[in-house]
Formats: structure tokens, C-alpha cells, sequence
């Protein structure tokens, strides 16, 4: 598979040490990145995100015009814990589930209408901050088991929506 530009919220720092706060009881090399990718491991490098939308990267320059016309304010997420899901190639995503907010609606919905990729319609997205990708769905259940025993919800937020080549991830645009 080609290279691929990828659209993300950029969490400020103390959002970011939350998330690694309430992971810090599992003792295990974390991996964002689905099995579609060779070498998985050391393409892993952007740090925790929400993902708005994702692009061929010969779309670059159409995803920096649609991305420069998004105008928002600070959006506040709120984590309400830890799931499993299915992603690529029978692999599993563990993942921060978010509760639903009309602010970060409202903003895939401006970011969805001019770039119409229908994976990231928000009306069926489901929102979510990827924690590690595995083959193993009962590794992924346990560790959500071990996440959730003491979980206390916690609120993150941004302001600016990066713009990554990927993978590994390399910096087109930061507004």
C-alpha cells in the first residue's frame, strides 16, 4: 500500500501524559499502527491522536486546502474507557473510547463535507484513540480488563489538527 496522509487531533501535553498515565500498569510495548504495514513497530511514531479523516498521499495538496478551511475552537474529549474492536486483516484495536460530544461532531461533519471519505462519515465513525493493534483479541480483552479495573474517566483536548504522512509519520501541516 502506498503512503497515506492522515488528519489528527493534536493533543496538548498534559492530555497526552493522561493517556500514558492510565496505561502505565500494563508493562508491555505499545504498537498504534494496523497490520496492513510491514515492520509495525518502528513506523509507530505519532503519538496518541484522534483520527478526522485519511487521504492517498497524491491528494496532499487537496487534503492542506481542506484542512486549512476547518475553523474551531478548543474541543474538550472526554475518556470514558478502554474497548475492542476489529480493524485490518483479522488483527483487533484497543482503543480509548470517547464520549460522543456535539463539538467534536460538528467538527468531523465540517472536516467529512469537503472531504467526502466515507469511512469517516461521522454519522457512523465510531470515535476512538488507538492504545495498540494485535492478532491476539483475548491479549486485547485482558489488557482492557486490567485498564478498566481501575479506571477513573478523564478529560483531554486540542486545538490544532496535524497533518502526517504516514507511515512513519512525518509532519505536512499543523493549524
Amino acid at each position: 500500500m502506498g503512503k497515506r496522509i492522515t488528519s489528527i487531533a493534536i493533543f496538548d501535553k498534559d492530555s497526552l501524559n493522561k493517556f500514558s498515565e492510565s496505561l502505565k500498569r500494563l508493562n508491555i510495548n505499545f504498537c498504534k499502527v494496523p497490520f496492513r504495514e510491514e515492520n509495525r513497530e518502528s513506523l509507530d511514531t505519532l503519538p496518541y491522536h484522534f483520527t478526522f479523516t485519511v487521504w492517498d498521499s497524491s491528494q496532499k495538496d487537496i487534503a492542506i486546502k481542506i484542512i486549512k478551511k476547518i475553523k474551531f475552537k478548543e474541543i474538550k474529549l472526554k475518556i470514558i474507557g478502554v474497548n475492542v474492536k476489529e480493524s485490518f486483516n483479522g488483527s483487533y484495536n484497543l482503543y480509548f473510547e470517547i464520549e460522543r460530544n456535539n463539538s467534536l461532531y460538528l467538527l468531523q461533519k465540517q472536516i467529512y463535507d469537503l472531504a467526502k471519505i466515507e469511512k469517516y462519515n461521522p454519522d457512523n465513525f465510531v470515535p476512538h484513540i488507538t492504545i495498540h493493534c494485535d492478532m491476539n483479541y483475548e491479549k486485547l480483552i485482558k489488557m482492557k480488563d486490567t485498564i478498566m479495573n481501575n479506571f477513573i474517566e478523564f478529560e483531554v483536548r486540542f486545538t490544532r489538527i496535524g497533518l502526517f504522512e504516514i507511515y512513519p509519520a512525518k509532519q505536512i501541516e499543523i493549524m
